[in-house]
C-alpha cells in the first residue's frame, strides 16, 4: 500500500526513517531517564555532558541503523533475502554499542563526543546513500534476474576488468581523488610536526613507532631486507585496498597521511635533515606509488558511498576495485625498485 501512494520517494523514506526513529528513540531515551533518576542520588547530580553526547550518539546509531537496513535490503533480490540481510545490520552496530559502554565506564565526556561526532558523520553518509538509492520501482521488480546468481556473479567480476583505462589514462581521469591524497602527505607532516613540537603526543607513545619502522627490515642481509621491506609495503597497499569501501576511502588519505605524520614527529624530536634522510631515495618511488593507490582507494570508497536509484551499486564498485587491481601491476614493480633502493643506496 505504501508503495502505491503517491508520495515522492523521499517522502517514502522519509517516513520509513521518521517511524523507526520514534519507536526506537523513545525506548532508549525512555532507558537514559531511568539511568538519570538512578545516578542522581549517589551522584548529586546529572553529569550533563555525559548525557548530551549519549543523546546525541543514540540518535546517529538508531539512524544509522535503519539506513543501513535499507541500503542492504535494496541490494537485496528478494523480499526474504533483504530481511534476512538487513538484520546482520545488528553485528557492526553491536561493536559500536560495546566501544560506547567502554567510554562511559572511562567518564570522559570528550571521548564521547568524539564518540558522537563519528556516528553523525557515519549516519548522514548512510542517510544520504539511502536516500540516493532509495526506489520504489527497484523495490517492486526485486524478483527480476533472481536466477543462476553465481553465473552473475563471475559475468560482474570478469566485465569489471575487461576495457579498463591504462594506467596513464587512470591517473588523468582519478586525478580529483590523487590530488586528495597527495595532500595527505604535507598535511600529515605538518599534523605529526605540530604535536612533537607542542608535546600534544608523548614521544613515548610514537617513538615505539618509529624504532619498529627503523628495525623492520631486519638484519638478515640485503637480500632478506629488500624482501622484508617490500612485502611490508605490499601487504600496506592490499590492506588499504580491502578497507576501501568499509572506511569510505579513508583508508587511501592514511596510506599518504600517516607516514607524513610519522615523518613530521621524527622531524620534530630530531631535524628536519635526519628525518629526510630516511625517505631519500626510496621515497622518490614509494611517494608517487602511494598517492596513486591512495586517490584509487579513495575512488573506490566514494563509489561505495554514492547509490543511485537506477542500481548497478556492485558494478560499480567492482569497476572501481578493477582498476585498482589493474593499476598493481605498475605499484608492485614501483615498490619493489623503492625497496632496493632503501637498503643498497639508502
Amino acid at each position: 500500500m505504501l508503495l502505491s501512494t503517491p508520495l515522492r520517494e523521499a517522502e517514502i523514506y522519509a517516513g520509513k526513517v521518521a517511524a523507526v526513529l520514534t519507536v526506537s528513540l523513545s525506548l532508549c531515551y525512555g532507558g537514559l531517564i531511568v539511568y538519570c533518576l538512578i545516578a542522581f542520588p549517589g551522584l548529586g547530580y546529572f553529569p550533563l555532558g555525559i548525557l548530551l553526547a549519549l543523546a546525541l550518539s543514540t540518535i546517529c546509531q538508531v539512524a544509522a541503523m535503519v539506513a543501513g537496513a535499507v541500503i542492504i535490503s535494496l541490494n537485496a533480490r528478494t523480499m526474504r533475502a533483504a530481511n534476512v540481510m538487513a538484520s546482520f545490520i545488528i553485528l557492526p552496530m553491536s561493536v559500536a554499542l560495546q566501544a560506547e559502554a567502554a567510554l562511559i565506564l572511562l567518564g570522559r565526556a570528550d571521548f564521547l563526543w568524539a564518540f558522537a561526532l563519528l556516528m553523525a558523520v557515519v549516519a548522514v553518509v548512510l542517510l544520504r546513500m539511502g536516500l540516493s538509492g532509495f526506489s520504489r520501482e527497484a523495490l517492486l521488480a526485486r524478483d527480476v534476474g533472481l536466477r543462476q546468481p553465481l553465473r552473475r556473479a563471475t559475468r560482474a567480476v570478469r566485465s569489471s576488468l575487461k576495457m579498463r583505462p591504462g594506467i596513464f589514462r587512470l591517473i588523468w581521469m582519478r586525478r580529483t581523488p590523487m590530488l586528495l591524497a597527495a595532500a595527505g602527505l604535507p598535511l600529515g607532516v605538518l599534523a605529526g610536526y605540530l604535536a612533537g613540537a607542542s608535546n600534544a603526543i608523548p614521544p613515548a607513545v610514537i617513538r615505539p613507532a618509529l624504532a619498529s619502522l627503523v628495525k623492520s627490515s631486519g638484519d638478515g642481509g640485503p637480500i632478506y631486507e629488500v624482501a622484508t621491506i617490500f612485502s611490508h609495503n605490499v601487504l600496506a597497499f592490499l590492506l588499504v585496498a580491502a578497507l576501501a569501501v568499509t572506511t569510505a576511502g579513508l583508508s587511501g588519505f592514511l596510506l599518504t597521511f600517516a607516514p607524513g605524520f610519522l615523518l613530521g614527529f621524527a622531524a620534530a624530536l630530531s631535524s628536519w635533515t635526519l628525518a629526510l634522510t630516511g625517505i631519500v631515495p626510496n621515497g622518490l618511488v614509494e611517494i608517487p606509488a602511494a598517492i596513486i593507490a591512495g586517490g584509487l582507494a579513495i575512488h573506490t570508497g566514494a563509489t561505495a558511498i554514492h547509490m543511485d536509484a537506477r542500481g548497478g551499486w556492485a558494478d560499480r564498485v567492482l569497476a572501481a576495485t578493477a582498476d585498482y587491481v589493474r593499476a598493481l601491476r605498475w605499484l608492485v614493480p614501483a615498490l619493489a625498485v623503492a625497496s632496493v633502493l632503501e637498503v643498497f643506496i639508502g
